[in-house]
């Protein structure tokens, strides 16, 4: 264990082997950190953490701080994180906000700078952040979920498995696994296929998620037709997972994103010398 003269670390604090503490950190009391965790200089990690093993806490950031709620009890929950996580500059992670509850992170998760949990959150294993990406009270990411720089998820939003959500993306409705979500409209555009394929999904998975998709979106079928059909023609493994998500949702699902078949613009020029002559007198 290495805790630098200059941090301030409560002596009721628990921390395990190889700890490291930097300079002008601060590690409260009623905190668990297990071995061979860092915490930088100017971190701060408040009463209530629980956190496992090799867990790396950057520079300013603020891991157990209370949540933002204006009807905030007197007593609150906790923060329970597992292992290999980091958090990188100024991220905060915020407590839960009942008594006996948690915001859970899970492990080898990858936190950059800015990002933010709020209360209640729960967040699966190997899941990205990008700088400033913004988790609303009560949010669920799952696992392999990438969610790019300065998103903003709405509390109670949901972010499925291997979901992709593009840069600065407002996210109201949930975000249904292996799907891609453009950050400019907010809407779907594909399935995260880089991304299943990165973590091992067949060709066969990939087409039979393709299938899917298309009954989802693109068969117009009822929202119970949909559920209803997914479960007759679909037995893969990805999309029973898919299913089971669409049929516990309580905000709504977003959107798939497509041009109308007249959107295409065509340009004509019939005489190149009355265009240029037109171009020329536009010019001036």
């Amino acid at each position: 264990m290495s805790i630098h003269p200059l941090a301030v670390v409560s002596p009721d604090a628990r921390l395990g082997v190889g700890v490291r503490v930097a300079p002008f950190a601060t590690i409260e009391a009623d905190v668990e950190l297990g071995d061979f965790c860092s915490v930088a200089s100017g971190a701060v990690v408040k009463a209530g953490v629980r956190a496992g093993c090799h867990n790396e806490f950057g520079e300013h950031a603020v891991i157990g701080g209370a949540p933002q709620h204006v009807a905030r009890p007197e007593d609150i929950g906790g923060v329970s994180i597992g292992d290999h996580n980091v958090f990188r500059e100024y991220a905060t992670v915020h407590r839960a906000l009942k008594p006996g509850t948690v915001t859970s992170v899970g492990n080898h998760n990858y936190a950059m700078a800015g990002a933010h949990f709020g209360h209640d959150c729960v967040v699966g294993n190997n899941c990205i952040f990008a700088n400033a990406a913004l988790l609303g009270g009560h949010v669920t990411v799952e696992d392999r979920a990438f969610v790019s720089g300065a998103v903003a998820v709405h509390q109670f939003c949901r972010i499925g498995r291997l979901a992709m959500v593009g840069g600065h993306a407002r996210v109201v409705q949930d975000v249904p696994p292996y799907m891609l979500l453009d950050g400019q409209s907010g809407c779907i555009v594909g399935l995260n296929v880089v991304g299943l394929r990165r973590s091992g999904h067949s060709a066969e998975d990939i087409a039979t998620l393709k299938s899917a998709y298309r009954t989802i979106y693109r068969r117009g079928l009822p929202w119970k037709d949909v559920l209803d059909a997914l479960r007759a023609e679909f037995d893969a493994a990805p999309v029973t997972h898919l299913r089971e998500f669409l049929a516990g949702g309580s905000r709504g699902f977003s959107q798939e994103r497509r041009a109308p078949p007249s959107a295409t613009l065509r340009l004509r020029v019939p005489d190149e010398d009355a265009s240029v002559a037109a171009f020329r007198a536009r010019a001036g």
